[in-house]
């Protein structure tokens, strides 16, 4: 799946998981995803291990980056500290984009 291919999205009640599972599994495995209601509301949502794994990746990705920067720094901050320095990027980042 690329950034530009559409993913088709389909609204089913829960029950239809059980009722018809094995043309769910069909369906998304086309690279389709199904968002399913319980009582009219939105409860869970299906799609194949690739395109969980393609939306995942990029994120894991990152999260392993930031683990061997840490393990690289000899700083250790307290969690108060860190929501501080977070804080303070997320605003210098708000006042340049202002």
């Amino acid at each position: 799946m690329t950034a530009t291919q559409t993913i088709d999205t389909d609204i089913r009640p829960i029950s239809d998981l059980r009722n018809k599972f094995a043309e769910i599994a069909d369906y998304v495995q086309g690279g389709n995803t199904i968002i399913f209601t319980r009582n009219g509301y939105g409860c869970m949502v299906t799609m194949s291990f690739d395109a969980y794994k393609h939306l995942n990746d990029p994120v894991i990705g990152e999260l392993n980056k930031a683990d061997a920067l840490c393990e690289d720094d000899t700083r250790h901050y307290t969690r108060a500290q860190s929501l501080k320095i977070l804080k303070e990027h997320r605003d210098a980042r708000r006042k340049v984009h202002a």
